[in-house]
């Protein structure tokens, strides 16, 4: 596995933690616990997308920058 397809699997990991955090956030009666985490997570998957990204757009193959365009920065807020 490359440095490219290993940041994938973790960007496509974050963003199903995200998607849950996501929904437990939006969920009725969430705590404000639940928010802060969805928020540090959406940070740190934000984060971890422009690293992919630059280090993609410098080394990547067309098949890692096809599966990057699929990941989508969510809008949690």
């Amino acid at each position: 596995m490359t440095d490219c397809e290993s940041m994938l699997k973790e960007l496509e990991e974050k963003a199903t933690r995200l998607a849950s955090a996501a929904k437990a956030a939006k969920a009725p009666g969430a705590s404000e616990r639940e928010i802060s985490d969805c928020k540090m997570i959406e940070q740190e998957y934000m984060g971890l997308h422009k690293r992919t990204k630059a280090m993609i757009d410098d080394r990547g193959s067309d098949a890692d920058k096809k599966t990057l365009a699929r990941l989508v920065l969510p809008t949690v807020h």
